[in-house]
């Protein structure tokens, strides 16, 4: 288990399609992207924007927050360390369909 993990919002920009917004997550294992959003639909608040990634998890991006879970590891969410007492109310919720 990496204690790399990182959460990034995100514009995407296309010349053919404009500009989207999203965001990047991952670790040292996994790498993956969410663009297909407006900017008012990815949330600025770091806590915010995990709640949505972890709601919206694939099933390699589960596995990457569940493991921060069970490790009891931390992350980067837009450059800034957030620690896993911090996150893990978060990512319970989340993940757990709004139960902690």
């Amino acid at each position: 288990m990496s204690n790399r993990a990182f959460l990034t919002r995100t514009k995407f920009e296309a010349a053919h399609d404009g500009a989207s917004w999203g965001w990047r997550i991952g670790d040292d294992y996994v790498r993956s992207y969410t663009d297909a959003r407006a900017e008012h639909e990815v949330p600025a608040d770091p806590l915010g924007l995990l709640a949505n990634a972890a709601a919206e998890a694939t099933e390699d991006e589960r596995q990457l927050l569940e493991n921060l879970l069970r490790f009891e590891r931390g992350m980067s969410i837009d450059g800034s360390w957030h620690d896993y007492d911090e996150i893990a109310p978060v990512l319970r919720r989340a993940l757990n369909g709004g139960e902690d």
